[in-house]
């Protein structure tokens, strides 16, 4: 039996930290490590046009919530247009992205389960400060992280 136990966690609004990369932003509101790795939370903001590639997880799921703007999801073989307050499960192993088809940014909050997966962001992000890092090294990451884009 682990020894952690969870703390309370608030988020004000505006509140977490924030990551902007590749012309998006994402946004550390819970952190994996304040929940011993069971979930984390990132709020995703993408700018018109874009989006996130199709890609799969093999060891996550995904809870995800659209907040503002519209977007065209694609999970598995089905494509659908969402709007704000659409909520969607996302399982591992199912193919899934989207893309910003709205006249304004569009604003997603991602819970994922486990929570380690939040980390992939955190090393991206870094990999991305400087610039465009070179393919084969976000590609070593996606591996290092088990995600496959489509």
């Amino acid at each position: 039996m682990s020894d952690f136990k969870q703390e309370p966690i608030v988020v004000p609004p505006g509140g977490g930290h924030d990551m902007a990369f590749n012309g998006g932003s994402f946004i550390h509101k819970v952190n994996s490590k304040d929940t011993n790795g069971v979930f984390s939370e990132m709020e995703i903001v993408t700018p018109v046009g874009s989006g996130i590639d199709m890609h799969v997880h093999e060891h996550e799921d995904e809870y995800v919530t659209l907040l503002e703007g519209e977007i065209e999801v694609t999970l598995g073989d089905q494509t659908m247009k969402a709007v704000p307050g659409v909520k969607a499960l996302l399982p591992r192993g199912i193919p899934h992205g989207f893309t910003n088809i709205g006249d304004v940014p569009c604003r997603l909050s991602v819970v994922i389960l486990p929570g380690q997966f939040d980390n992939y962001f955190v090393e991206l992000a870094e990999m991305f400060k400087d610039g465009q890092p070179p393919d084969e090294q976000v590609n070593a990451l996606s591996d290092k992280y088990s995600i496959k884009y489509v």
